[in-house]
């Protein structure tokens, strides 16, 4: 094969690989945020305080240049601003996610935003990150500002970036049917974190207390939803908050939990 046919080649598969992605980012997703969470918003059920933005492509081209060792063109200027004026509404510290992930293993670098000269930065960590989270990346086109709730940490993972353990549990439902559910962290993980804890406090952050009303809460998302979901419930000073769902095929079940 000579050089033009191996160029052509190429140019071929750069091409199918664009169209592919810009598939990807235009199709609906229902385990992105901007799919699931105006179904539980409007059913008035506890959620955080939460502005959606949108990525376009370009965008998110422009922000990938940083990887390759080039500056951003300023495509990427009018997001930017966008953001911004959305934490500013929100108010700081803020939640930074995408529709897909937080990667808050990596806490002070990615989802946990101080203030806003930070905003930017925990934009490209978390462009990043999402490029290699899964076998062909994450999407980026959702981008998520969510107030920083106020919450009571057990402690932190110094190795996840200081990120705040507290009580959470993880539900598995069928429509408004709960199949299972278990605390969000196993104690494996934590360690991993760098976090240790003495085993009544851990037994404390596994206990849900009097778990009829996050029962009822979780019923109450599979309902307004509908399909198989996990549904993470985290509690807060105001009470328990429905933070975070996922396809149940999707979410991870501890060890002997079907």
């Amino acid at each position: 094969m000579d050089l033009e046919a191996i160029k052509k080649t190429m140019e071929q598969q750069i091409e199918q690989g664009r169209k592919r992605r810009l598939e990807r980012w235009v199709a609906e997703d229902p385990t992105c945020l901007s799919y699931w969470f105006p179904k539980i918003q409007a059913a008035g059920l506890p959620t955080p305080r939460t502005i959606i933005v949108p990525m376009s492509p370009e965008v998110h081209s422009d922000i990938f240049r940083l990887f390759d060792g080039m500056p951003m063109e300023g495509i990427a200027r009018p997001f930017f601003e966008k953001l911004k004026q959305a934490a500013d509404l929100i108010g700081y510290p803020c939640f930074l996610r995408t529709g897909q992930t937080s990667g808050k293993h990596d806490w002070k670098r990615t989802c946990y935003v101080e203030n806003s000269d930070q905003l930017e930065n925990h934009v490209v960590a978390l462009v990043e990150f999402s490029s290699i989270a899964d076998f062909v990346g994450l999407i980026c086109n959702v981008w998520v500002v969510r107030e920083y709730l106020p919450v009571q940490p057990f402690g932190t993972c110094p190795k996840y970036g200081d990120m705040p353990v507290c009580k959470e549990f993880r539900f598995f439902v069928d429509d408004d049917v709960v199949r299972c559910y278990h605390p969000y962290w196993p104690r494996d993980a934590l360690k991993m974190g760098g976090m240790v804890l003495n085993d009544e406090d851990y037994r404390s952050l596994c206990d849900p207390g009097d778990d009829f009303y996050l029962h009822q809460l979780a019923e109450s998302v599979g309902r307004t939803v509908g399909g198989s979901w996990s549904v993470d419930i985290l509690e807060t000073e105001r009470g328990w908050v429905v933070t975070d769902m996922a396809e149940a095929h999707k979410s991870f079940h501890w060890d002997g939990c079907n």
